[in-house]
């Protein structure tokens, strides 16, 4: 029980400093003017050299360490959703940093959010489970929810707006939903020293899953309004990361009847809170790409808006 309380503390870090990282990063990407006629790839590598952005992606890894940490010592299932809290840091931050201005609506959808994970960690009670899966479950893992990603992405550049955000976003949160799992994979292999660490396939899969845990969902916020991508990112990481951990690890969702029902209960409520939370100024100021400004083309014509306007 301790460890799984360390591990919790360990993820809950792992979310203030993930947090921190986005505000700061969308602040230097957002700071400084580009010179007209500058091309979005030039103003994208002018972003990466700046120092505020250099310490935004520092953080990330030092975020993604302590979530390394927490998935050796805790279940996926607490662990995932906790990292959901990523969401309620951003707001302080946000403030505090960018002098974004919180409304009391934002706030509220944040309690809804905390209200949601305590009660969940509270009456989830996974077994321990197994140190690693059999080779055909990790295949039949990837391939499946690699082949689901791949058909929400192809159904999406199908359509336009609302609805391909959304199937982008689904990507999204499919493919970090694989993350974690993948990296408990990666944990275990590395027991047995470096050489056997790097002679697994484990961390060349985790390392190609988790930059396209990244690219999907900027993918997904380029695509459209926030509103329509936002909920599925965030709520399908932790739905697919319990799915997996099941599957793969044999944890098992203990406590009767109640307990599951309560767990479904904060589920929702969880995902309730999300739903509040992506029409949030400061949540779609950390998560969603700036979009280049475009000029009229036409005598009289309307300016593009951004992707927040178009929230």
């Amino acid at each position: 029980m301790a460890t799984q309380y360390l591990a919790i503390v360990l993820v809950l870090l792992a979310a203030a400093i993930e947090a921190l990282s986005n505000v700061l990063q969308h602040k230097a990407a957002n700071s400084g003017g580009h010179a007209a006629g500058t091309s979005e790839a030039s103003a994208v590598l002018g972003t990466l050299k700046k120092p505020l952005f250099l310490l935004g992606f520092l953080l990330m890894v030092v975020g993604y360490a302590f979530h390394i940490a927490s998935l050796g010592l805790g279940n996926l299932s607490v662990i995932q959703v906790v990292f959901v809290t990523q969401l309620v840091f951003i707001l302080p931050f946000a403030h505090w940093i960018s002098g974004t201005t919180i409304a009391g609506s934002d706030w509220l959808g944040a309690l809804v959010v905390t209200v949601g994970i305590a009660s969940f960690v509270t009456f989830s009670k996974p077994s321990e489970g197994l140190d690693n899966a059999t080779g055909l479950r990790w295949f039949i893992a990837v391939a499946g929810v690699s082949l689901l990603c791949l058909i929400a992405i192809l159904i999406g550049y199908r359509m336009h707006g609302g609805p391909r955000a959304a199937l982008l976003g689904a990507a999204g949160g499919l493919m970090n939903g694989l993350v974690a799992p993948l990296t408990k994979g990666t944990i275990d292999s590395a027991a047995d020293g470096i050489g056997a660490l790097f002679s697994s396939w484990f961390i060349y899969v985790t390392l190609i899953a988790a930059l396209l845990g990244v690219l999907f969902p900027l993918m997904a916020f380029r695509a459209g309004p926030i509103t329509a991508s936002f909920p599925a990112v965030m709520s399908l990481n932790p739905i697919v990361a319990t799915l997996l951990g099941m599957y793969l690890f044999g944890e098992v969702l203990q406590g009767g009847a109640f307990n599951i029902a309560m767990m479904i209960v904060s589920a929702m409520v969880i995902f309730v809170g999300i739903v509040w939370l992506s029409r949030s100024k400061a949540i779609a100021e950390a998560f969603e790409e700036r979009q280049p400004a475009r000029e009229p083309a036409s005598e009289g014509g309307v300016p593009s808006t951004s992707s927040h306007e178009r929230s």
